[in-house]
């Protein structure tokens, strides 16, 4: 259990890329990491001091890399990021007295593939923010991380959460959509909805553009993105991201969500979505 003090990732930011990007994915890849670390993960606090990366080559039996202390091996960790592996996880924890003792991850970085031999690609990041959550300034970092690290893509899909681990975007667990259906519609149907949401060019333009959905309200900051695409921040703070602001965006986005009245999952009680069809919007 933890201890009352001890920080938890409860902080979630996640983005899909797909074999459109126009940037190679291995590069990507590479450049999420790179901007994840030095954003979130540079300080030289204790609870980071130590890291370690788990590479897996193939989802089919090849290589399998562990590295120590990824700063100083960021370079071999370059290589292997780059051939875009199956999956990649970087870590970062407290120093442990005994090299057999487990951490617990302060912070944690990651790109899986997903779709069928690995048509798109599944970037994370999972911070803890605590009381940071309602302060302007850390959650504009948010947003400016996301941009950064997503400069030369124009991403199926990105969000930003607070206390939501899961891989799937909540919309899409209440409209139990399938992974392939949801992947090979991402560009007709947006995936969901979020603190900030990550939303591909074609469903922006389809929804007007940035000005046209800066002029809705429903947004504190729309930002363009050099690669394609746009993200939507709703509220100036997680914190602020309540139900009467998830509205605001679901109205706002409804034209390009996907259709259907979403229903309740007993296995994930928190899904923060409009119990609305959209199509009826």
């Amino acid at each position: 259990m933890l201890e009352d003090d001890e920080p938890i990732m409860d902080v979630t930011i996640w983005a899909t890329l797909d074999e459109q990007a126009a940037v190679p994915r291995g590069e990507l890849v590479v450049h999420w990491f790179r901007t994840a670390i030095d954003s979130f993960f540079s300080s030289g606090a204790k609870e980071t001091t130590d890291s370690y990366a788990v590479v897996a080559e193939s989802l089919r039996g090849g290589r399998d890399i562990n590295l120590k202390d990824v700063r100083k091996n960021w370079s071999a960790l370059v290589e292997e990021l780059r051939s875009h592996p199956f999956y990649a996880c970087v870590g970062f924890h407290e120093p442990s007295v005994d090299e057999d003792e487990w951490a617990d991850d302060y912070g944690r970085v990651g790109s899986q593939h997903r779709g069928r031999d690995g048509t798109h690609t599944e970037l994370s990041a999972f911070l803890p923010g605590g009381d940071l959550i309602a302060d302007p300034v850390f959650c504009a970092g948010l947003l400016d991380f996301v941009a950064t690290a997503l400069h030369g893509a124009n991403p199926v899909f990105a969000r930003v959460d607070h206390l939501n681990v899961h891989d799937k975007p909540d919309l899409e667990v209440a409209l139990r959509r399938s992974r392939r259906k949801y992947l090979g519609e991402a560009r007709t149907y947006l995936r969901g909805y979020s603190w900030v949401t990550g939303v591909p060019a074609e469903l922006a333009a389809r929804l007007g553009g940035a000005q046209r959905l800066a002029a809705t309200g429903a947004f504190h900051t729309v930002r363009e993105l050099r690669g394609g695409g746009l993200l939507l921040q709703a509220t100036e703070t997680l914190a602020g991201y309540d139900d009467q602001a998830m509205y605001r965006v679901f109205r706002a986005l409804a034209p390009v969500l996907p259709p259907g009245i979403p229903g309740a999952d007993p296995a994930r009680a928190d899904l923060r979505v409009v119990f609305e069809d959209a199509s009826g919007v």
